[in-house]
């Protein structure tokens, strides 16, 4: 069976089981899934001393090298936070790593205000959550769209960042470097509410239908129900940042059934994967997503929609109820970002001073020239950027970029 009517077998088999509610956050289980031969997840192997991921010689803001010395595959997940490094990173799509192999794989910043490392740690770890949907969702839509137009899963840099200042500012913290993570931890009580209130997967449960305020806005699934049970704290308080000040409102299966359907009838395109398998790209009406197919199995779907603006928000509420039973963005392909201008090239940044080509960094200036968003070099599109592209600052030291290897100036 080719793997796209692989894809399209699996996900005609997941049911929809009855929602999980605490504060503004609903959780839709889901259920149905077929296994892939077996594999390690990266925090397990990571700790096991199996697994590293580490730079790239002296550094590039979109790659990192993966070492995997298991015998057995080691799976990233898109979404991941990767913290350490010169500066912490999301993996960009999913990717299995074969057994005792080493690997570059494609990431995105979510910290623009650091280059060094900190203390005698180069290694760049799992961290304790996944990026927030409306991160996930901005990186999925412009990565899918680089997937078919360049075969290079590359994503909007600049419109990351800004969305990673959005989650900082909605979520009312500060960070010296900009840091996605300071939202977790600044508002780790919270969230950690939610999270309680949540609880734990059902019974043979192999993905969620992530609500906020009611709307589906996010859908992840594996091959197997062990998968899910390790991953699930990080993906519930990766959920739970985007819903901690929106109106509480009850998620239906209905609108889940919904937001199935319109994954059902999306666009979607076979891509050689980095590691094992065949990524699956895939696109819609205000949907994006991807997903990772191995030996007749999706090891990981992943499907987002863009953050909804214009959303009642309140302070985060304190009820949290379990339903009963089991269960028995503009569009990525178009080649435009509502407010971003188009796409820069595979590998390229849109904040400032624009990427030269594949791989390349911005120049983390704010000079007037580099904010100006206008692109040179090889892989970069025609057309222009309205507007400054500055990535958030937040206080962080300015500095330049030099090298073929996007190497920072020492600190």
């Amino acid at each position: 069976m080719r793997d796209l009517d692989v894809f399209q077998s699996v996900l005609g088999e997941v049911r929809v089981g009855e929602p999980v509610v605490a504060g503004a956050l609903g959780l839709v289980p889901l259920f149905g899934a077929r296994r892939a031969p077996d594999y390690l997840l990266a925090e397990a192997a990571t700790k096991a001393g199996l697994f590293a991921i580490e730079e790239t010689g002296s550094g590039i803001i979109s790659k990192l090298v993966a070492s995997n010395r298991a015998p057995q595959p080691v799976l990233l997940l898109e979404g991941e936070q990767l913290l350490g490094g010169l500066q912490d990173r999301v993996l960009n799509l999913t990717i299995l790593v074969p057994a005792e192999t080493k690997l570059r794989i494609p990431v995105s910043c979510v910290e623009p205000g650091r280059w060094h490392y900190r203390g005698s740690t180069t290694a760049a770890m799992p961290g304790p959550a996944f990026v927030s949907p409306r991160v996930r969702a901005v990186k999925t839509a412009s990565v899918v769209r680089a997937m078919r137009v360049w075969s290079e899963p590359a994503s909007d840099q600049g419109a990351v960042w800004r969305a990673v200042h959005e989650d900082l500012e909605e979520a009312a913290v500060s960070s010296p470097t900009g840091a996605l993570r300071e939202a977790y931890r600044q508002r780790a009580g919270d969230l950690e509410g939610i999270e309680r209130g949540v609880g734990v997967p059902a019974p043979e449960q192999t993905g969620v239908i992530a609500c906020v305020a009611g709307r589906p806005i996010t859908l992840d699934l594996f091959d197997r129900p062990e998968t899910l049970a390790q991953v699930w704290p990080r993906l519930v308080r990766s959920y739970a940042l985007d819903a901690l000040w929106h109106e509480a409102v009850d998620p239906s299966p209905e609108e889940a059934q919904v937001f199935l359907a319109a994954l059902r009838a999306a666009e979607v395109t076979a891509h050689d994967a980095i590691g094992l398998g065949t990524d699956i790209a895939l696109s819609g009406r205000d949907l994006a997503g991807g997903a990772l197919v191995w030996e007749g199995a999706i090891v990981h779907l992943a499907a987002l929609r863009p953050a909804e603006t214009g959303v009642r928000r309140r302070g985060v509420g304190d009820r949290s109820r379990r339903g009963r039973g089991s269960g028995g963005g503009a569009d990525a392909g178009s080649g435009t970002h509502a407010g971003t201008g188009p796409a820069s090239g595979p590998g390229s940044s849109s904040g400032p001073g624009s990427a030269s080509g594949p791989g390349h960094a911005p120049d983390h200036t704010t000079s007037p020239d580099a904010a100006s968003g206008h692109g040179a070099g090889p892989g970069m599109a025609s057309g222009h950027h309205t507007g400054s592209t500055e990535p958030p600052r937040q206080g962080a030291r300015r500095r330049r970029w030099f090298g073929s290897e996007e190497q920072a100036q020492g600190e």
